[in-house]
Parts: structure tokens; sequence; C-alpha cells
């Protein structure tokens, strides 16, 4: 009977879900991190871009910079709401448990334990959390700076008609005080 509890993973159903949550915050995260690298790359450059050659070598550097690196380079740039600067902060703390020391958290993570399930799964979520807020800001800012360049995001239609909505209600009409270019002081 136990053994038919169990996925084809090897771990049983409740396991099996926080692996799954595990993942779907992975891949959250890589989504945050490049939105990020757009966002450094295009309307947070700082300074027109004028040749491919130019264009090429921001992209490889962002490319391989850590989120601690982009994060700096984002406050280089621009003022941050202390409020999502904040958020920004544990969002990196939170990449970096899950990147690199899962297993040594306080506490515990453990899978073996309803205990331990439940903190993973809470963290899990939280990151998640924060890293939606994180995208819908410099989703925020692509479409204003697209808006102010004439340029017609090719990929916005992947975005819900929910997600454009909350975009134009909540979003950008914060975006000013969120994100601030510091030329502008």
């Amino acid at each position: 009977m136990f053994m038919k509890d169990k996925a084809q993973t090897g771990y049983n159903p409740v396991q099996d879900d926080v692996l799954k949550t595990l993942g779907l915050a992975v891949i959250a995260g890589q989504s945050v991190e490049h939105l990020l690298c757009n966002c450094l790359t295009f309307p947070l450059h700082g300074e027109p871009l004028q040749t491919v050659e130019q264009l090429q070598i921001l992209l490889e550097r962002h490319s391989k910079a850590t989120l601690g690196q982009l994060l700096k380079a984002l406050r280089k740039r621009v003022d941050l709401h202390p409020t999502f600067d904040d958020k920004l902060d544990r969002f990196l703390q939170y990449r970096n448990v899950i990147a690199h020391r899962l297993h040594d958290v306080p506490g515990g993570f453990d899978l073996h334990t309803d205990e331990g399930r439940g903190r993973l799964k809470a963290f899990l979520l939280q990151y998640m959390e924060d890293g939606h807020t994180v995208s819908m800001v410099l989703l925020g800012v692509l479409r204003k700076w697209a808006s102010q360049e004439d340029i017609d995001l090719p990929n916005e239609h992947h975005l819900s008609q929910r997600m454009q909505d909350h975009l134009d209600a909540n979003v950008m009409p914060n975006l000013a005080a969120l994100i601030r270019s510091k030329e502008h002081d």
C-alpha cells in the first residue's frame, strides 16, 4: 500500500507537491532576473545605445551577472522606494537560499516532516509573491519605456488581460514613486 502512494519521483504526493512548488519558484525567479536584465539593458541603460556591438556587450555582461550584481547596478541608476527596495533585498536573500543553502536554513526545510514541508512551502510562496511584485514593477518600467520610445512590445500578448489591467490600475500610476531615475533629482 505504501508504494502505491509514491509519486513517480519516489516521493509521496505531499513531498512531490512541495518539490513542484520549488521548481515553479526557480523558474519564476529566473524570469525576474531576465526582466531585470532587460530593464538594465534598455530603459535603465542610462545612455543611448548607438551600435549593435554596444548592445551585444551589454547583453553579455548582464546575462553573466548575478542577481546581487544586477540589483547593485539597478541601485546605481535609480532611486527605489524603501518598501520596494526591501522587497528586492528579501527576493535576493530568498533566491540565494534556494540556490545555495536550502538545507542550511535555521528551523529547517525538511521534506520528511509536516512542519518542515510547511515552512518550505510558505518560504517558496513568499519568494514567488515577492517575485511577482518585482516583475510587475519591471514590466511597468519596460512598458513605459517602450511607450516613450514608440516601440510595440511583441511579447505583450502573453500577458493576460487580468495582468494588463493590474499593471494599468496598480503599477503604472505608482511607478514613479517605486523607481525613479537619479537624473531627475
